[in-house]
């Protein structure tokens, strides 16, 4: 197997009329096997590639940085001449300023993928240098939260108004200067900070203000003439996800399409359920004001470079249905633990009700209250305290129970200090296998993870490394050692699926994050279920429904199921020798639970049916014709039939995820050819093979199992295959 690899790099037009518009140039490295059909410059040297690694509740973590190299050649850009200078020299002098922020792609493949085939990453471009005298050029890019850091992105922003004239301590009325700068700087109304110590709340007109001072516990006091008027920002007891999007979006210039809000929303709705409050009276970088949110909310948040957006996640457990690693799905040798015992927290000390915002972060002096979740056990079992002290700006005075929750999710992440894991994974998975995602959650099993008595002991574990190497992934992940979240904290109970997972019981699920429902909880306990847009729910095989509700303890728990994604029941296996029929599509949603769905926006397809093996029998010239039927679509497809007994024999090809394979086709040789059923599309039955011994192709999926318990609040939305009771 050949790799190839290609940069693509969006530049501006180097055209005067049209300096805004962009075009794209595409480079790979020089080797005889690149496919000539993509276009592309063979000037790449070497590419160095420098993994994001996930903070997981402390901050926005590390960087990936991607390097790319090149080497200098001849190149006519337009009407210049071939021998004049050299395309990395001209490089230089059309775009080498103006690239910094450019969209830069990083494609990873295998000969005979097209582009759209291969994995490709997103970063933009930090910096750039060259030609030196060797010829050699350099781009270097980073993911998007690049934007955040204190270099790029303050907030607020740094206010040009000042004092016009003196101001004493009473004085309510005065105007900003220089002329004209109040409509273009300062809104209608908020809150100011006037020479960096006294806040003031304000209406405008024009370049007049009328304040009230003294605001949030700072001194009304005289200002000189000229002293700074700072436009201050201020979070009202808003949702974390809210707060982290209008920095990223409105203070570091990222693209709202990467930040997917309402996941955001459903997360922080589901695992949080609380609001901070804050006044910054300075500019600060955006960076630090993420990490603060970041900590304080428990949060861990990266860049995931194949979809393009931000991922935001509350830190939770891992629930024990979640996919496994084993010596037999990763790499002998590959396995490594360590050790981390100075993230260990004993206690949480949360400093909050912020006196004056004017003042330090770090000064205890300036909180009026203090929460402190500890757990007195632990420090006996480890042999003394661990200690971690939070000052929050963000939660205001009265707001205990917001200290505490966060308090409650540190030391149930840290109490026992999680160990750091690496492995290996083969890319070409098989079965109902995924391969691993950033950020995704899992078992790891290996000998060395053993409980006291010496049983097999699976470690859960989030990934917070992802090395996409040509042929595997080099893994690494944290272990995450999480308690069970407190029953009287969380009674809408929102499970949200944001990535592929296959063979979901939504009872299983609940049942791994959430304690136990029993029928008596006062307030009445609901269930919501999320699938969000881009997650999909397959099946590992057409036996099991890609989503199951699950037998609930009592009934009449309102559960709600809505689908933004798509559920979609496996691929029926194309009719062989084994089996001659097809073989029926899995179903993609199961029911004997009343719930109320809405998929006005989601997908919920049946699996394809097999196609049917075709067999054609002829006495004279003697021959028996073979040809396997097409496996059907599915998230799981199905595969191709296999045709071995026959004189002339031809297997089917397996289906993929929206199609389904072609039957086998028999050439040559006596009696009659014969061709093998197609594999259904999703929610469609495979098609019959020919011939005078034929069989049948596989039923089509269902798409819903269970519609009389089922009650559709928004929707149907994109519904393939049959809705049965």
């Amino acid at each position: 197997m050949q790799y190839v690899t290609y940069i693509e790099v969006d530049v501006p037009t180097f055209t005067p009329t049209s300096p805004e518009e962009e075009q794209t140039f595409r480079f790979v490295k020089p080797a005889d096997y690149v496919p000539a059909n993509i276009d592309a410059i063979p000037s790449i040297s070497s590419i160095s590639y420098t993994p994001s690694v996930i903070s997981l509740g402390e901050t926005m973590g590390q960087r990936a940085v991607l390097s790319v190299g090149f080497t200098d050649h001849k190149h006519i850009f337009a009407a210049d001449s071939f021998e004049s200078g050299s395309f990395w020299g001209k490089w230089r002098g059309r775009y080498g300023l103006k690239l910094r922020g450019r969209a830069l792609r990083w494609y990873q493949g295998v000969v005979g993928q097209s582009l759209a085939e291969m994995e490709v990453r997103h970063f933009v471009i930090e910096s750039n240098s060259g030609p030196d005298l060797a010829g050699r050029y350099t781009i270097t890019a980073k993911d998007i939260l690049k934007f955040a850091d204190g270099d790029r992105a303050q907030a607020p922003v740094l206010s040009q108004g000042f004092i016009g004239g003196a101001l004493d301590a009473v004085d309510t009325t005065f105007s900003l200067s220089p002329a004209g700068i109040g409509n273009a700087e300062y809104p209608a109304s908020g809150y100011l900070c006037i020479g960096g110590d006294e806040i003031v709340s304000f209406t405008r007109s024009g370049d007049a203000l009328t304040v009230v001072r003294g605001q949030f516990n700072t001194v009304a006091a005289a200002h000189d003439a000229g002293s700074r008027v700072q436009l201050c920002l201020h979070y009202d007891a808003q949702d974390p996800a809210e707060i982290l999007a209008d920095l990223f979006e409105n203070y570091a210039a990222v693209d709202p399409a990467y930040i997917p809000l309402d996941d955001w929303l459903v997360e922080t709705g589901a695992y949080l359920q609380r609001l901070y409050t804050a006044l910054i009276p300075e500019p600060t970088d955006v960076r630090k004001l993420v990490n603060e949110i970041i900590e304080q909310s428990a949060l861990a948040m990266w860049w995931e470079p194949l979809t393009q957006e931000i991922k935001l996640q509350v830190l939770r457990g891992i629930p024990t249905s979640a996919q496994t690693f084993t010596p037999e799905n990763t790499l002998k040798g590959s396995f490594g633990v360590a050790e981390q015992p100075n993230s260990r927290v004993s206690q949480v000390w949360t400093y909050f009700g912020q006196r004056d915002p004017t003042r330090t972060l770090d000064e205890i002096d300036n909180f009026r209250s203090t929460a402190i979740v500890a757990d007195l056990e632990a420090e006996d079992t480890y042999g003394g305290a661990a200690i971690k002290k939070i000052f929050s700006r963000w939660i205001p005075f009265g707001a205990l129970s917001v200290a505490q929750r966060v308090g409650q999710i540190q030391l149930a992440r840290f109490k026992d200090p999680p160990r750091k894991f690496g492995f290996e994974v083969f890319r070409n998975y098989q079965g109902s296998e995924l391969p691993p995602s950033l950020g995704g959650g899992y078992l790891l099993s290996a000998w060395p993870l053993q409980d006291v008595t010496g049983a097999s002991a699976p470690a859960p574990v989030q990934v917070t490394k992802l090395d996409p190497q040509p042929d595997r992934y080099r893994v690494e992940a944290e272990e995450i050692l999480f308690d069970t979240i407190d029953p009287g904290d969380l009674t809408n109970r929102v499970i949200t699926i944001n990535s592929d997972i296959n063979d979901v019981n939504l009872r299983t699920l609940h049942d791994d994050i959430y304690p136990v429902i029993t029928g008596s909880e006062s307030p009445e306990i609901t269930v919501t279920c999320v699938v969000t847009s881009g997650a999909i729910v397959g099946s590992s095989n057409g036996s099991t429904p890609a989503f199951d509700v699950g037998s609930w303890p009592v009934m009449g728990i309102p559960i709600t199921v809505q689908v933004a994604g798509r559920i979609q029941g496996a691929g029926g296996d194309g009719g062989g020798d084994a089996t001659g029929s097809g073989e029926m599509g899995g179903t993609a949603l199961y029911t004997r639970y009343a719930i109320n769905l809405d998929d006005a926006s989601g997908l919920l397809w049946g699996g394809g049916g097999g196609g049917g093996r075709a067999r054609g029998v002829t006495s004279f010239p003697s021959a028996d014709k073979r040809a396997g039927g097409g496996g059907g679509a599915g998230r799981i497809p199905g595969d191709g039939g296999v045709c071995t007994g026959g004189t002339s024999n031809d297997n089917g090809d397996p289906g993929t995820l929206d199609t389904g394979g072609a039957g086998g086709q028999t050439t040559g040789g006596g009696g009659a050819n014969v061709t093998g059923g197609a594999g259904g599309t999703p929610g469609n039955g495979g098609g019959s093979g020919n011939g005078n011994q034929a069989s049948a192709g596989g039923a089509a999926g269902r798409s819903i199992d269970g519609i009389s318990f089922v009650t559709t609040t928004s929707g149907p939305g994109d519904r393939r295959g049959p809705q049965v009771n």
